[in-house]
């Protein structure tokens, strides 16, 4: 776990406060080694850009809007963790509020993929859902759903009975 925060920080970045829920939900909510993560906004610093992409907001300051949304994510999902664990990134479900002949779409998202490989390493590589909507909450650009998957990292990881085998001689 601890090389995801030396990872934010070598890249310059913050890792915010768990987010506060809008409305009636919890930001995440753990289902044994499942974290689910609400959708979140690009909220940084009480702050949030607005509009539709591209012609409020360009496909670059969109990109920054979605690993804004992910830092959110991660962030809600390492509330709900200990420090002998570790997240997987399963999945990441992008929305981007955009004019209706917007395209990119998955470009757009790839703000949020490209940071949590970026930070994750092998564990941010993910399955993903990138859709145009016509409206966000708040008018956000960009909002960013996740799986987590939790990985125990007290006990030694045997990725089969062969390497258990070879582990025990000599």
């Amino acid at each position: 776990m601890m090389n995801i925060f030396n990872k934010i920080e070598k890249s310059g970045l913050k890792l915010p406060p768990c987010p506060k829920p809008l409305a009636a939900y919890v930001p995440a909510i753990r289902i044994k080694d499942t974290i689910y993560v609400s959708g979140q906004l690009p909220i940084c610093e009480n702050t949030m850009p607005t509009g539709f992409v591209p012609s409020q907001i360009s496909i670059p300051h969109a990109q920054k809007a979605a690993a804004t949304c992910f830092l959110n994510a991660l962030s809600a999902a390492l509330s709900l963790i200990t420090e002998t664990e570790d997240l997987q990134l399963v999945q990441i479900q992008g929305f981007v509020q955009c004019t209706p002949d917007f395209k990119e779409i998955p470009q757009v998202i790839n703000g949020a993929s490209e940071l949590a490989i970026q930070i994750m390493e092998d564990k941010g590589v993910h399955a993903r859902t990138a859709v145009g909507v016509a409206s966000l909450p708040k008018d956000a650009p960009v909002e960013i759903a996740c799986v987590f998957n939790v990985l125990d990292t007290s006990t030694p990881n045997y990725s089969g009975r062969y390497e258990w085998i070879d582990s025990t001689k000599g």
